[in-house]
């Protein structure tokens, strides 16, 4: 018997290997291109034309079936009137034998007064046995029947050029470049420049362009400082003796928001062991701002402070802080009042008890329960489960800008369709598995809200697990923030 060498045999494998992997690629491009069913593309014959005009567009349709296919063509734009060469086609559909393909001209025309530009078009081509459907898109050039820029202008990169986020604090210029692009002297330009959405610019620039002259002309302009934040666009429009040339240029630009919250006066007064200190803060910024303002203080003071507005304590780096957190419209003013007195120190002990013990009552008035049941087994183990969070406000004022999540472990995903009356307002996943978020905007006094959704594990839990603890942020009418924690849940099979 004749033996062949090691290394023969190692190529003769790998040539075996590398034939079936490429039979099997084959095999699996054929599949795809049957469930396909279909194939469809749109070909521009005249795609640049004036508003009276009509463009052409050639649509292939090739059949992928074993089967002969009648195809319905339908354009769900409304802006344009569609006809088909054959116009039978269009009104009746388009028959496509096995295998094969057919031809169709589709003629669109406007039939609203577009302005100059590109403009999209859209169609979708549907099997009628199939039940399967392709959407197509393609774009139409309208052409202006008045004076263009470029019959004047040479072409730049950039005609105009206005920043893009404008800080109202601070002076910017619009600049024009220009190039003239004829051996001729235009003695009189007109630039308009507009803002569309606003009237933050109406300005205007007067200028000549000699014969082949390149120039850069330009208008500063100052806004209110105050001015608010707004997404507008630059027009600008170009005359020349008197006539408007096409196409408009738009721009597009932003007035920023800057908020900065600082101390407009402080006062300090006092006599016998009792000292008021005003501190007045201001919003000097264009948008709403929050601000946390920090006192130093002690554990000792803290006995013998009143804060108005009430105040929260930061501890950092060994020290203690008395802080506020400042919510401001623009040039809105606060004023914290910190009253330290000595003078009654009995009093202002028990006081204090009272205070700390409210303080730890109060400190989760919104009570957050998770519950959890298994309604469904698979192969022995836990494989869906409905997961309750009841969040009830036990004290006797309302809350509002309640941000509750729940974390849904990697075992498991949550199932969209079964999130409860109250719907999540997002569901994410990061590194630690899926996140189901309510955003509730109050919670009146002693009411109880339930959230339910449904979760169901990848494989089936044959043993005990647990669910992590869900979370509840909120606020007071003032705005102190409170968070709160639910239970752990333990699911056994």
């Amino acid at each position: 018997m004749l033996k062949l060498p090691k290394e023969s045999v190692f190529t003769t494998a790998a040539l075996l290997l590398a034939f079936s992997l490429l039979l099997a690629s084959f095999a699996t491009a054929q599949d795809e291109e049957q469930a396909q069913g279909f194939t469809v593309s749109l070909k521009a014959v005249n795609d640049s034309i004036t508003l009276d005009g009509q463009a052409v567009f050639e649509l292939t349709i090739n059949n992928l079936n074993n089967y002969p296919e009648r195809f319905r063509i339908s354009v769900p734009d409304i802006e344009w009137s569609v006809q088909s060469d054959p116009l039978f086609h269009y009104f009746s559909g388009v028959d496509v034998p096995a295998f094969g393909s057919e031809k169709v001209m589709l003629l669109f025309k406007p039939v609203v007064p577009f302005s100059p530009g590109l403009r999209s078009i859209s169609a979708n081509v549907e099997a009628v046995r199939g039940k399967q459907s392709q959407a197509l898109s393609a774009f139409v050039n309208i052409r202006s029947i008045y004076p263009l820029i470029g019959e004047y202008l040479a072409a730049v990169s950039r005609i105009v050029d206005i920043p893009f986020q404008i800080d109202p604090r601070n002076e910017f210029e619009i600049r024009v470049n220009l190039i003239n692009r004829n051996p001729r002297n235009i003695s009189s330009m007109r630039i308009l420049l507009t803002s569309v959405s606003t009237s933050l610019i109406n300005e205007e620039i007067i200028t000549d362009l000699r014969p082949l002259e390149s120039k850069v002309v330009s208008k500063k302009v100052k806004f209110d400082p105050l001015t608010s934040p707004v997404k507008d666009t630059l027009k600008v429009v170009l005359f020349v003796n008197g006539q408007s040339l096409e196409p408009t240029i738009f721009e597009k630009f932003e007035v920023a928001g800057y908020s900065e919250v600082k101390a407009l006066n402080s006062e300090r007064k006092g006599r016998f062991f009792r000292w008021v200190n005003e501190t007045t803060y201001v919003n000097d910024g264009n948008v709403k701002a929050q601000k946390v303002v920090e006192h130093r203080t002690s554990l000792l003071k803290l006995l013998f402070t009143k804060t108005v507005p009430k105040s929260f304590t930061i501890s950092r780096d060994g020290s203690r802080f008395s802080a506020w957190e400042l919510t401001l419209e623009s040039q809105e003013t606060a004023t914290i009042q910190v009253v330290e007195s000595y003078r009654s120190l009995i009093y202002l002990l028990v006081i204090s008890i009272i205070f700390l013990v409210l303080y730890r009552f109060f400190q989760s008035p919104v009570q957050l329960i998770k519950e959890a049941s298994a309604i469904s087994y698979k192969e022995g183990g836990v494989s869906e489960l409905k997961v309750v969070l009841r969040v009830k406000n036990k004290s006797s004022q309302p809350y509002v800008r309640l941000t509750i999540m729940d974390r849904v472990p990697m075992i498991a995903e949550v199932e969209h369709d079964t999130l409860g009356t109250i719907k999540p307002s997002k569901v994410f996943t990061d590194a630690k598995g899926s996140v189901v978020k309510w955003e509730l905007e109050s919670l009146d006094r002693h009411e109880e809200r339930v959230l339910a959704y449904k979760i169901h594990s990848k494989l089936s839990i044959l043993g005990q697990f647990t669910l992590p603890k869900a979370s509840a942020k909120f606020f007071t009418e003032k705005s102190v923030r409170f968070v709160t924690h639910s239970n752990m849940v333990v699911i056994k099979p």
